[in-house]
């Protein structure tokens, strides 16, 4: 049978709840596979093996004997092939005139979930390839599957990384919202040709051509504007550069990775490209106790109120350019508070923002305060 037997016996439980009689599923062979009357799953319908038998286009049993019963049975037939039979059973009179009907509906759940079961299978093998390309390090698995799916990891490969960056948390609401997000996620996803996506996690990866290069970022922008923004839950995509073989693609990844944390730390474009000279991305490759090690040191004469304080102001500074007027209407404070605020800021820290020199450190300091958030 082309879909699991399970699956079948919800069909024939559908189609009995609906006509009120009993119903059976019969495979290529005749065996009855699923059953309202689930005593006879297992055993041969002689009426529908004859009919496969001889290829007729209906076998009728009028007269009831032991373990025969009178009903009508025709063939299911998908794509242009028999796959079974579907049997009814009761009077003749009465089963006979529903038989087509219930042929067709019987047909028409089994292609739905036949397709929704393909569906499946070729979500879990483009996730097995993502995760063999990425993680794995089976050559013989990954040729197979790149085949199966006709990827050329020889051509030039660019990798993009859509994270759902929601509140953390165990609840059910949450589950559901992430769901939904998903599922949004990838119809828009399978308005797109020339790439393959997968989820893992709360992650879609996505593998693209570079010839593609070009419409990338329109389209992962359109991807987060279509989706949109839910209470608790937005959207973040790095994008990384072009790779080639096991690699180079891994090395897409990983820019891509960057490039997407760095779009969700610093809550400005959801969509970043990678970009080797983008000093953010640079401070991330510093282990985490140096960079921590260097703000605290940075802001070792502070109180955590007034570090709290240095940094709003530092980012602001940074946003405007420098310029006291935009950072003190920004800050809702008069601009002779504002140089009195940066004077301070020099005699804490030992920098003047203002002194292009003592600036930089002060930079980098909010850069990797950010990073720790």
């Amino acid at each position: 049978m082309i879909i699991p037997k399970k699956q079948m016996q919800k069909i024939a439980e559908e189609v009995g709840a609906m006509i009120h009689r009993n119903v059976n599923i019969m495979d290529e062979q005749g065996i009855i596979i699923a059953s309202t009357d689930r005593k006879r799953i297992g055993t041969v319908h002689a009426g529908a093996e004859e009919l496969l038998r001889k290829n007729l286009p209906e076998f009728i049993v009028e007269k009831e004997g032991h373990g025969v019963y009178s009903g009508v049975n025709l063939p299911l037939i998908i794509e242009d092939r028999v796959i079974g039979v579907v049997g009814i059973t009761g009077p003749v009179g009465e089963v006979r005139v529903l038989g087509n009907v219930i042929k067709k509906m019987t047909e028409i759940l089994i292609l739905d979930r036949y397709r929704r079961s393909q569906k499946q299978a070729l979500e879990e093998l483009r996730r097995g390839f993502v995760l063999e390309l990425l993680f794995g390090e089976d050559e013989g698995k990954l040729e197979v599957e790149s085949e199966m799916l006709k990827i050329d990891i020889k051509r030039p490969k660019i990798l993009t990384v859509l994270e759902i960056d929601a509140k953390p948390g165990e609840s059910e609401e949450r589950r559901e919202m992430i769901e939904n997000t998903v599922s949004k996620i990838r119809k828009e996803m399978e308005k797109m040709n020339n790439h393959i996506s997968a989820r893992v996690g709360e992650r879609i990866i996505s593998v693209f051509d570079e010839e593609q290069s070009e419409n990338i970022v329109n389209v992962m922008s359109t991807v987060v504007k279509n989706v949109g923004q839910q209470d608790g839950c937005r959207l973040c995509c790095g994008i990384g550069g072009p790779g080639t073989e096991r690699n180079g693609i891994r090395r897409s990844y990983r820019e891509a990775d960057q490039a997407c944390t760095m779009a969700k730390v610093q809550k400005k474009d959801p969509v970043r490209v990678y970009n080797g000279a983008d000093l953010p991305l640079l401070l991330m490759d510093i282990p985490y106790k140096k960079r921590e090690a260097f703000v605290n040191g940075i802001f070792q004469n502070c109180d955590e109120h007034q570090k709290k304080e240095m940094i709003q102001c530092l980012k602001s500074y940074i946003e405007n350019n420098g310029s006291i007027s935009k950072v003190s209407e920004e800050l809702f404070v008069h601009k002779n508070t504002l140089q009195y605020r940066l004077t301070k800021m020099k005699t804490l820290t030992g920098y003047d923002p203002r002194v292009l020199r003592e600036a930089v450190p002060l930079v980098v300091a909010v850069l990797l305060e950010e990073l720790a958030e």
